[in-house]
């Protein structure tokens, strides 16, 4: 009879999203769970379920040690496979940018949770999971692989789930890769004229440019997304012209003022306001009549000054 080969079939099974068999596998061939797949960038059992949204195969992975980090007990450092921490590809790729390289919002999700140092970690090339978010592309689903389900429609643009994902949970969106592009870049570059405006309006910089000098304007693919990047930049700089203004005005705000404080007594007797009043006018002439005092010192019973 001929060897299973474990490998092959644990890719499979994780295409086929069939949890029961992966677990079948990795519980006989434990030595397997990452699994890195040398003819595909060194891919881990992980980057593939991230790759294709396989959320349940994706946390039965983590809960049995994949990209664990277990904490030191001992100055040795012992090889036993279970301290490699988050797996890598030849790229330079975690598990988080394949998720957001091929929108996959739900296991982004999972991974930002449980390894959030990775939501602003580079590849090779010194692109974030947000750098790929903003250009993805859809994945073909499992079942359309294998030839059990329809063609996948074409990705919407509408669609920037992944990119509020990784923005909630501290993706840079003005991070630069190694030619100097932001995800703006990547955006405009795609056509993805959605992942535009939530870039913007999460704070990316519109007028950015690359190493070359180009803002992610001059990458847009037609006539109409460059006119609608223009209206996009225009807003931007409507707004930021009004939240100068405002600051402005905040500022002028802030000068000096004399703020009453009611007295907590309002039992007093006449005699005893008869008092005060008195006491307060004669200290008020002679603070007027002191040659030092410009009259900037006021001092008015319970009256208290603040600038």
């Amino acid at each position: 009879m001929a060897r299973v080969d474990v490998s092959l079939r644990l890719r499979q099974a994780i295409l086929l999203d069939d949890l029961p068999l992966v677990q079948r596998l990795l519980r006989a061939h434990p030595s397997y769970l990452h699994n890195p797949d040398f003819a595909d960038k060194s891919n881990t059992s992980l980057h593939l379920a991230a790759q294709y949204g396989v959320l349940e195969i994706a946390e039965y992975l983590i809960s049995i040690g994949h990209d664990s980090k277990p904490e030191v007990t001992d100055w040795i450092y012992s090889n036993n496979g279970m301290n490699q921490g988050v797996s890598v590809n030849t790229e330079g790729q975690c598990p988080l940018h394949l998720a957001a390289a091929a929108s996959k919002p739900e296991v982004a999700q999972l991974l930002c949770k449980r390894f959030p140092e990775t939501v602003i970690r580079r590849d090779y090339r010194g692109q974030t999971p947000l750098h790929l978010a903003s250009a993805s592309q859809i994945m073909p689903t499992v079942n359309y692989l294998f030839k059990t389900g329809p063609r996948p429609s074409s990705r919407s643009p509408e669609e920037v789930t992944c990119i509020e994902t990784l923005i909630a949970h501290g993706a840079d969106v003005q991070a630069q890769d190694d030619q100097g592009n932001t995800c703006l870049h990547n955006a405009s570059a795609w056509g993805n004229l959605k992942a535009v405006r939530a870039l913007i309006q999460a704070g990316a910089d519109p007028l950015c440019k690359n190493k070359a000098g180009w803002t992610p304007e001059y990458y847009s693919i037609t006539v109409q997304a460059e006119v609608y990047y223009r209206n996009l930049v225009a807003e931007w700089e409507k707004r930021k012209a009004e939240e100068g203004i405002r600051a402005n005005e905040r500022r002028a705000k802030g000068g000096g003022g004399v703020r009453l404080v009611p007295q907590d007594n309002d039992s007093d007797d006449d005699a005893s306001l008869q008092s005060r009043s008195r006491a307060s006018s004669a200290k008020s002439q002679q603070t007027m009549g002191s040659a030092s005092d410009g009259g900037l010192g006021i001092s008015v019973g319970h009256i208290d000054t603040w600038k």
